[in-house]
């Protein structure tokens, strides 16, 4: 029985010290100018290769990448956003589907650092929760 008290501190250590993981999801995002066959295989092939992502659709007609990521991952939508930029397009308007928590009216995706103001707020500052929204 005492060892496994002696276990319980040194697991609560080792989980206390492992990196906390994005969150993000799902990230459906419009892309100005993507209306090429050509052009929209080389996006979704440069936006593949980036950490974390699952999956990459490509709507030429509506110009819209559909993002699928893998649980755990290390994701950031600013890395996205200059990833497009680098293939010479402008990213828009997204919808993102995401895991954080509330701070006040700020919508923090979990260990992303970044926030998002989604003018509502639905849970408490502590309570975690998945929640999909706009990103002008």
């Amino acid at each position: 029985m005492t060892s496994g008290l002696r276990i319980a501190p040194l697991a609560l250590l080792l989980l206390a010290a492992m990196p906390v993981r994005a969150e993000y999801l799902y990230i459906q995002l419009k892309i100005f100018g993507l209306d090429c066959e050509l052009c929209a295989r080389g996006v979704s092939a440069s936006i593949g290769k980036l950490a974390g992502i699952e999956s990459v659709k490509v709507s030429i007609k509506t110009g819209v990448l559909d993002i699928v990521l893998a649980r755990g991952n290390k994701f950031k939508m600013s890395d996205l956003r200059k990833r497009i930029r680098q293939n010479g397009f402008r990213a828009m308007e997204a919808k993102v589907t995401a895991i954080g928590r509330f701070n006040g009216s700020k919508f923090e995706v979990l260990g992303a650092d970044e926030s998002y103001d989604v003018g509502r707020r639905d849970a408490a500052a502590d309570t975690q929760l998945e929640l999909t929204f706009d990103v002008p």
